[in-house]
């Protein structure tokens, strides 16, 4: 139920669950986070029921509810208890634009009746974590249900999950895989059908996830953004309700359908947050990059086709932009072009002059018909003018029919080439409000944070990409940073927004929130970065904060091999020409990365010789669809001011090696994992993902990137 009318439970949910042992439940309770409409919480008559998320696995129980607390919304608080605290904060933008007219509360409940052993599901005789849905009512009636929101979990100082990214559900990749398969014509269909379905990939995920948790080699699943290729469904006009995030939580879910499809469901916890293409409102047509599907385009060309006539969504969206670009004449122009050039030098001007091309289309298309017209009009009035000279005038009248002819045919062709540079820039045009299903069915957090044993999981959201369609109507001036080379709207991966302060769907510095949870580890544990490590901190986000393009990232690895060490990633001027050094901030985190990489390595920038932090183990992030690893380091000898140094190599594979020195701290590691759904230069055949396992000694004995070639351990 996603009406104002309800009340809902925001957390724990389908994305940000619980994982608890029996024993916790019992004597701690679990907290609660509600969003209630104003004047309507009446405590007394609510209920509270933890049902099994599937058939014959565990027994459900019933919960009291306790104190209710009113989450004060004004900010950041000074300092966070501990991590799961994270949870208390309410973005600005679920307060103000999701639930606007509700009032938030923090409720703590208990089982009615102990919970034990007896509410686990059995695999072969042993207890294995089960999945709850949280049932809220008020009288009898449902108010919200909340799919596998509690798992119970024997105690295990073991952690085990697994490090999942770039899902790209949609609802059209199974409509196209049938079209690929019925009406596409035979001739272009690629040989063997071999349509490439991301919802299909995630189903054999799946269901790899389930038989390692059965075997009790798997905790949750850590899947960090683009879960979604794009939010609307795209293929009818429906109901606000009807987005490619339903899509996702039926397949996370098994829901009926989806069991037709041999998908029982994810039997393990999720936590998510968003990725770039989360934000997203639309797609890019299949043409643009038809490999990622495994089709060739004029295989691509017939399903767009096909999908353009049974939507209306995004043919309107188009009509809409494109009537605008038309009638205001282009404003497709940044404010700094001539700053990006001083600034940015080639690549500036690379991105300024595909943007000049745009404008020149728009222009061009805007004034030819006003263009021909005059033409026309002259012609004939010469022709009118030209006397007795026969000849002249029928020339005249020629040229003032074929001016007609060029503007009524001419100018289609123009607006049909004005179009296709308009479906580039739609596809990355950011609408937040796609986002309010994310908050109320799956995570209804930008950022948080949580616990399972000596483990700690900073998750963040990286936003969306810093070029977009809207951008340009206020002619660059939308926080735009310094982007890097032209990966954005010409293809590649694009920067996204994260960490960038003035952000207006926060109530606080994404930054300043990081510090405020790694303080609050660091007096929980007593950790100090370089020290032996008590705990192990992990960072989850979407779009990396290191990267290489793949120009880049060949060149590197050639370096790496003929040295048989890591590689010093240094920069120069010369880099983005590939003359020399390298361009780590390609497809990157835009803002304030030195910041970032001051706080993995347990320093704060503005006093970097004092060790005040505990230091990050690993950073965990996508967006790139292929694996690749950094690592950060302090520099062995330099002055009073130092800056951090990245290396390029195979670090996972080292800290596999060195299992058995559990103390040992040689992050921090910037991680990249290749896509489950699209395929990854890495592996194109099978889901990527990332298995990672710590023990009670803090040892990470797993951690290389994986597919499902091979098991688990």
């Amino acid at each position: 139920m996603s009406g104002e009318a309800y009340t809902h439970i925001l957390s724990p949910n389908l994305g940000c669950p619980e994982i608890l042992a029996p024993e916790q439940v019992n004597t701690g309770g679990l907290r609660l986070v509600l969003a209630v409409p104003v004047g309507a919480a009446e405590w007394g008559a609510y209920s509270l029921q933890a049902q099994p998320s599937y058939p014959d696995e565990g027994k459900g129980f019933e919960l009291i509810l306790g104190e209710p607390q009113l989450l004060d919304r004004s900010g950041l608080p000074k300092e966070f208890e501990e991590a799961g605290s994270t949870r208390l904060l309410i973005s600005t933008f679920l307060s103000s634009q999701v639930l606007p007219r509700h009032t938030f509360w923090s409720v703590p409940a208990r089982p009615r009746d102990a919970t034990g052993e007896s509410n686990l599901r059995k695999i072969a005789s042993q207890g294995r974590a089960t999945l709850y849905d949280l049932v809220l009512a008020r009288k009898g009636e449902v108010l919200s249900r909340v799919p596998h929101a509690l798992c119970l979990r024997s105690p295990n100082p073991t952690v085990r999950f697994i490090h999942l990214t770039d899902l790209h559900v949609a609802a059209r990749n199974d409509l196209w895989e049938k079209e690929v398969g019925s009406t596409v014509p035979s001739t272009f269909v690629p040989p063997g059908n071999g349509f490439c379905n991301f919802n299909g990939r995630l189903r054999i995920f799946i269901r790899a996830a389930n038989e390692a948790a059965d075997a009790g080699q798997l905790d949750f699943v850590l899947a960090l953004g683009d879960l979604v290729d794009f939010v609307r469904a795209g293929v009818a006009v429906r109901g606000p309700g009807d987005n490619n995030w339903a899509t996702v939580v039926d397949i996370l879910s098994g829901s009926p359908a989806e069991q037709q499809r041999a998908n029982p469901g994810l039997r393990v916890p999720l936590f998510t947050t968003t990725g770039n293409h989360d934000w997203r409102s639309y797609p890019y047509p299949p043409e643009v990059n038809s490999d990622i599907f495994g089709i060739a385009k004029p295989c691509a060309t017939e399903l767009y086709c096909l999908y353009h006539d049974t939507s209306s969504e995004v043919g309107e969206k188009i009509k809409e932009v494109h009537e605008r670009l038309i009638r205001e004449g282009s404003p497709i122009l940044a404010r700094s072009w001539w700053g990006s050039l001083a600034n940015m030098g080639l690549r500036g001007a690379y991105v300024g002059l595909s943007r000049l091309r745009a404008r020149a289309k728009a222009v061009l298309t805007k004034y030819l018909r006003h263009t021909l017209a005059v033409l026309a009009l002259g012609l004939l009035l010469g022709g009118q003018a030209s006397g007795g000279h026969f000849w002249i005038k029928i020339g005249l009248i020629a040229g003032a029919a074929a001016a007609i002819g060029v503007m009524a045919v001419g100018q289609r062709t123009m607006y049909s080439w004005l179009r296709k540079t308009l479906e580039a820039l739609i596809a990355i045009e950011t609408d937040a409000t796609g986002l309010s299903d994310y908050f109320l069915k799956l995570n209804p957090y930008f950022n948080y944070a949580f616990r399972l044993e000596n483990c700690y999981f900073l998750v963040l959201d990286t936003g969306y990409d810093c070029l977009t369609a809207e951008s340009f109507w206020d002619e660059g001036a939308k926080k735009l940073g310094p982007v890097s080379v032209g990966d954005n709207i010409l293809g590649g991966s694009p920067d996204t927004m994260a960490f960038f302060p003035p952000n207006e769907l926060y109530p606080y510095s994404q930054i300043a929130w990081l510090e405020n949870v790694l303080a609050c580890i660091q007096r929980q544990q007593g950790q100090r970065a370089g020290d032996p490590r008590k705990c192990r901190i992990f960072v989850g986000l979407h779009t990396p904060v290191a990267n290489l393009s793949k120009s880049a990232r060949r060149r590197a690895d050639q370096q790496v091999r003929s040295r048989s060490q890591p590689l010093l990633m240094t920069e120069s001027w010369m880099n983005g020409l590939g003359l020399g050094g390298f361009d780590i901030r390609y497809g990157t985190v835009n803002h304030y990365l030195s910041e970032f990489y001051y706080l993995c390595l347990g320093f704060r920038e503005d006093d970097n010789n004092v060790v005040s932090g505990p230091g990050i183990d690993a950073v965990l992030s996508g967006h790139a669809h292929w694996s690749i690893e950094f690592k950060l380091r302090k520099p062995a000898t330099g002055s009073n001011f130092w800056k951090p140094e990245v290396l390029y190599g195979k670090f996972s594979e080292d800290v596999e090696q060195g299992c058995l020195n559990p103390a040992d701290w040689w992050g921090p590691l910037l991680l990249q994992t290749g896509a489950c759904g699209p395929p990854s230069p890495s592996d194109p055949d099978t889901p990527n993902f990332r298995y990672i396992t710590v023990d009670s000694n803090m040892a990470v004995c797993h951690l290389r990137p994986r597919t499902l070639n091979g098991a688990l351990p």
